[in-house]
């Protein structure tokens, strides 16, 4: 049974939503006070907050179609932040060398997109990376060396996985750029008020990153 489906939240519900990133970590705290702190997973998780009062019908109609397609809290869909929905400087236009790819013998390389790297990295840890399942198709631009693979590039849109073929050396640097949405899946009801026979307040409905779609 499918869990995903491969649709986007309608973009202009966003406009009136908030976000956050959050990392997953264990503090323990002695009794004398001191804290340890466990880093569970160094990638951010992202949760969107999103409200809207309007009179567009077909607008809150598409959301509560969207929701029950989803099964509620069941199923994922695509959700682009206007704020962060690309591997160039968050909202640019992507190019081949955004971001470097882990090395691969197989020529198969997994999308990722790293945050705070115009600083110093933790020591041990470095940069946290989101990784990149969903990105948007036609948007994927790659290179080899420095050189942009302009033949024998796939990329498939429902994993984030590109192939390169034929398959570069492992100590070749593998760069790739692309615009790309987050899997997020509701994480609250929806409930909606009629303020009026045609205007609706849908309050909040509170979305959440998928790490694994």
């Amino acid at each position: 049974m499918s869990s995903f489906l491969e649709e986007r939240l309608p973009l202009d519900v966003r406009l009136g939503a908030s976000w956050a990133d959050d990392y997953e970590v264990l503090i323990t705290t002695t009794a004398g006070g001191a804290e340890y702190r466990k880093l569970v997973h160094p990638f951010p998780v992202r949760s969107f907050h999103v409200s809207f009062t309007g009179d567009q019908a077909d607008l809150w109609a598409r959301v509560m179609a969207l929701y029950h397609r989803a099964y509620g809290k069941f199923a994922g869909f695509r959700v682009r932040c206007r704020d962060d929905f690309s591997t160039n400087s968050l909202t640019g236009t992507p190019t081949p060398l955004d971001e470097p790819l882990a090395n691969s013998a197989t020529g198969i390389y997994q999308l990722r997109n790293f945050y705070g790297t115009n600083g110093t990295a933790l020591a041990g840890v470095g940069y946290p990376a989101r990784t990149i399942y969903k990105p948007v198709a036609g948007t994927v631009v790659a290179a080899k060396n420095g050189v942009t693979i302009s033949s024998g590039l796939t990329v498939d849109p429902t994993t984030g996985l590109i192939t390169i073929a034929p398959a570069p050396l492992f100590t070749d640097t593998i760069t790739a750029g692309c615009q790309f949405d987050i899997p997020c899946r509701f994480n609250s009801a929806i409930e909606m008020t009629a303020l009026s026979p045609s205007v609706r307040d849908c309050g909040s409905i509170d979305l959440i990153e998928l790490l694994q779609p």
